[in-house]
């Protein structure tokens, strides 16, 4: 094999589009969009060169955060189909993930492909899902997922919901609990926005607000959880930036309510800073973790984000994040069952100038 694997260049785009015109007849990526892959630091496009011309490309996609890289597209030109290009590509697709610290690397394929099917269960790729309905055809797709580090990851058999508002990320992490405990438990949309009707910190004329900690905690044991919470504040909270003295009123008096129901539904409170070994402790229980961080270290956002913590392998917390960044092309397999170091885990895992650490302890009910 002659092939030459590099990092793709600006003066390659016209022959990456004429590759994925050729070989795809939907989902196509644009040539707008291979201009910024080129140029992102969140993505590794590579290139196979053979004989001065491009055979093919691969495409690797870096959430921010975590320990999953996504091969969000590999494609040989019919020139070079069955030369071993698409294994180079494969593989240094993987090389470039392990480089880039990720501990695993997913894919989907189409179901229908069987080519590209037996080239991942050859290179150890194992099947973790099926999407019904996945391409714009309306094909399903198959998951795959292939460890490039340490043991094999925990799959804590908790189904995966995808926020459907963006102030919504506390409600689906309940209802994704709920789903664990109860298995003929069906979230929705209509409950999703219920549940964040009831744990809401902000008066609707102020603008939709998202949910803390006693008012997640108050809405999972009206759902039929159990709930613990670990706060490091005492008081109303989310109030730093808040200008508004009106808004400012009806938060604390919202807030204050949560606790009085708290109190009156006798959910215990840990008034301390939660450490690892607390979120890693509940996991092990058997219990799952709702934990507030800062969305900038997951997806840019300097916005307050609650995710749910699933398992930890003993370097890795894993959660389930109901954030999809479709914009860059994400889809729930890029948010589901996400490895994320320790470290980087507790970094993540606080909010604000003050560094405010927030999280609701989730079991079943009917072993409390």
């Amino acid at each position: 094999m002659s092939a030459d694997i590099r990092p793709a260049r600006a003066s390659d785009i016209d022959a990456l589009v004429t590759i994925e015109n050729t070989v795809f007849d939907t989902d196509r990526i644009s040539r707008r969009s291979f201009r910024q892959h080129v140029e992102s630091d969140s993505a590794t496009l590579l290139v196979a060169e053979e004989d001065a011309s491009l055979a093919g490309y691969c495409l690797v996609l870096y959430r921010k955060g975590s320990g999953v890289a996504r091969l969000y597209s590999i494609a040989v030109s019919p020139q070079s189909a069955g030369s071993g290009v698409g294994r180079l590509l494969l593989e240094a697709a993987e090389h470039a993930a392990y480089a880039h610290e990720r501990l695993v690397l997913r894919l989907e394929v189409r179901e229908d492909n069987s080519r590209a099917i037996g080239l991942y269960e050859k290179a150890g790729y194992r099947r973790i899902g099926r999407e019904e309905d996945y391409y714009e055809d309306g094909a399903a797709a198959l998951r795959y997922e292939k460890l490039l580090r340490g043991q094999v990851s925990p799959h804590a058999g908790v189904p995966y919901y995808e926020q459907t508002a963006d102030f919504t990320c506390g409600p689906a992490c309940l209802m994704m609990a709920k789903a664990r405990f109860d298995p003929a438990f069906k979230p929705s949309p209509i409950l999703e926005v219920r549940l964040w009707r009831q744990a809401t910190t902000v008066f609707m004329m102020s603008g939709p607000g998202g949910c803390e900690p006693f008012g997640l905690a108050v809405a999972a044991v009206d759902l039929g959880l159990a709930a613990r919470i670990m706060v490091s504040r005492k008081g109303p909270l989310f109030l730093d930036s808040v200008r508004d003295e009106e808004k400012r009123r009806v938060m604390r008096l919202a807030q204050l309510d949560f606790r009085n129901r708290a109190r009156a539904l006798a959910i215990p409170v840990s008034d301390r800073a939660f450490t690892l070994d607390d979120i890693r402790d509940a996991l092990q229980r058997g219990a799952l973790v709702a934990v507030l961080i800062s969305g900038y270290l997951m997806f840019g956002k300097k916005v307050p984000h609650w995710v749910l913590a699933i398992g930890d392998d003993g370097g890795h917390i894993f959660v389930h994040d109901p954030w999809v960044e479709d914009e860059r092309g994400e889809t729930a397999a890029d948010a589901a069952n996400i490895p994320i170091p320790h470290a980087s885990f507790m970094r993540m895992a606080q909010f604000g100038r003050r560094g405010l650490r927030a999280a609701v302890v989730l079991g079943d009910m009917k072993t409390r």
